[in-house]
């Protein structure tokens, strides 16, 4: 049994849509009406059984992405459970675009008022700009999904971990001498002032020097796989005509205490080989994947995470990876944020693999 639709299979229709499918639609940016390449669709259909009283049964999920014209097409269902009591309960779409506040068939965001203008072929979604008086830990609720949509907007955790200690994101960056936020151009947040971290001051190219006794030069850049932020910033020091096991790389969340500890306790989890030890700040780690070396510690007073990595054309012995790491956490308390305009963007502080390029 499949219930009626609640939308009709066109916007120009009053026929009700086929729960079944298939669906297609764009996705275009609210602002300029361009279509967004990119987005996460995941459709949904929920399955009930029983006569009088009814429970839920099983659900099944299809996650497609849009094409650089911004359509996505999702196929008609195949396979349903089996029963003579099942039903097709419901069908719902969710979209995802970082940067941009998620749509959902049924639900508006945030004041979750029911959505009317959604349909079965030929549905337009359009992604309003994310603002910052909006919440992450309401998003993420509001958002639900499957797992792909989880993992795509993971990097909101942190935002909604400072919320539920009481913070906005742009309230702490206010708190430590900001100016407010606003939207960035490429989804994300865009500093409007002294809103990005800056790490820069916490290891120079002759401290690396000193330490480890390279005598050769460094490209002093910052670390690709995330984006400054007014809560995380990284260096890369790039030896110059040398392999990737002679770079050093540092990268340093401040987030507040209990996001802190989430961040630490996410780098214990999942850092290639990672185990605790008992070397610096209030908890720290080692972690090793092939040439290169991870020590990541954690300074409650500060909110702060910071994680070293170094290759062992660099990093001949331990013992300097930790006087590095040391070196760090002595101007910790000096930490403080630039006042250059950043553009903030897909921030999840996803555990850096030591193999990855740049560390």
């Amino acid at each position: 049994m499949v219930e009626k639709a609640p939308f009709p299979v066109r916007p120009d229709s009053v026929r009700p849509a086929d729960l079944l499918g298939p669906y297609d639609g764009i996705v275009v940016d609210a602002d300029s009406d361009r279509p967004l390449q990119g987005a996460l669709v995941a459709a949904s259909w929920a399955f009930e059984r029983g006569v009088g009283f009814q429970a839920p049964l099983a659900t099944r999920e299809v996650v497609t992405e849009t094409g650089p014209d911004g359509r996505y097409e999702i196929p008609r269902i195949d396979t349903l459970p089996s029963g003579l009591s099942t039903r097709v309960r419901r069908f719902t779409v969710v979209v995802y675009h970082r940067g941009h506040v998620g749509w959902r068939s049924d639900w508006r965001f945030p004041n979750r008022s029911p959505r009317r203008d959604f349909s079965q072929r030929g549905n337009r979604v359009r992604l309003e700009k994310w603002l910052p008086t909006y919440a992450h830990a309401e998003h993420l609720v509001f958002l639900g999904g499957g797992s792909r949509i989880r993992t795509a907007a993971a990097w909101e955790a942190q935002a909604a971990a400072m919320e539920m200690e009481g913070e906005r994101v742009g309230e702490a960056a206010a708190r430590a001498g900001s100016l407010n936020v606003a939207p960035g151009a490429e989804g994300g947040i865009k500093a409007g002032g002294a809103a990005a971290l800056d790490v820069s001051h916490l290891l120079t190219d002759d401290e690396i020097r000193g330490v480890t006794g390279y005598v050769g030069k460094f490209e002093d850049g910052k670390l690709t796989d995330l984006p400054t932020t007014e809560f995380y910033d990284s260096r890369h020091f790039k030896a110059i005509g040398k392999p990737e096991s002679f770079d050093v790389g540092l990268r340093v969340w401040r987030l507040g205490s209990a996001a802190a500890e989430v961040q630490y306790s996410k780098l214990l989890g999942e850092l290639p080989g990672a185990k605790a030890v008992d070397e610096i700040g209030d908890a720290s780690l080692r972690a090793h994947s092939g040439a290169v070396s991870g020590l990541a510690f954690l300074v409650r007073e500060r909110g702060a995470v910071v994680s070293l990595t170094c290759g062992s054309g660099q990093c001949t012995e331990p013992s300097m990876l930790l006087r590095l790491a040391k070196l760090v956490e002595s101007r910790l308390p000096d930490l403080q944020q630039t006042e250059e305009p950043s553009k903030l963007g897909p921030a999840l502080p996803k555990p850096e693999n030591p193999d990855s390029e740049g560390q």
